[in-house]
Parts: C-alpha cells; structure tokens; sequence
C-alpha cells in the first residue's frame, strides 16, 4: 500500500529541487492549485483522444495526465502539512452516507 503522507514530502521535495535547478515550478498553493487546473485539462485532452479517436496509444497519456493532476494534490497538501490520507478517508465516509441517503446531499 502506498504511504500518501509520505508521497506529499516526496512530490513537494522534489517540485523544489526541480525548481531549484530552474525549473520554475512554484510550489504556493495558489500557483498549484492553478497547474492542478492546467493538468485537469490536459487529462480531458488525453482522455478525448483515448476514447473518441479509440487510439489505445492514448491511455498511457491519459494515465499520465491523472498521475500529474494526483501528484499536484499531494504537493498542495505537503506544503500545507495537510494529513491526506485522513482527508482522503473522510471524503469517502462521506460519499458513502450520500450514497445510502444518509448523508448531507445525495
């Protein structure tokens, strides 16, 4: 199993090493939360050309880009020193309770 929390240093230690030797990759959470955005697109993009075009040569793109839209999450949580495993935990109690009809909203 992976350690979440311990992937969030990782991605955030190495986002500042990679701008560090000038990649310009800016680690705020305002500027990721930005990128994360950027990357959603880029995954739609990938996406587009895996299922309409059916090109199979896609999906290791499509993968890709949902890889770098979940590493931009971990990198924000990092640097906010946000316990994602407990967050992501939480997120699922809670789409569990609104799909038994239990929870806030359905």
């Amino acid at each position: 199993m992976l350690d979440l929390n311990k992937l969030c240093k990782v991605t955030l230690n190495n986002a500042n090493l990679r701008n560090k030797n000038g990649g310009h990759i800016k680690t705020d959470t305002r500027s990721m939360l930005k990128h994360t955005a950027t990357e959603v697109i880029e995954a739609m993009e990938a996406y587009t050309a895996y299922t309409y075009e059916m090109d199979n040569f896609q999906k290791p793109h499509f993968e890709s880009e949902l890889a770098d839209i979940i590493c931009c999450c971990l990198i924000i949580a990092g640097k906010e020193n946000i316990d994602i495993e407990k967050a992501i935990l939480g997120c699922i109690e809670k789409n569990r309770k609104r799909a038994e009809g239990v929870g806030d909203k359905l």
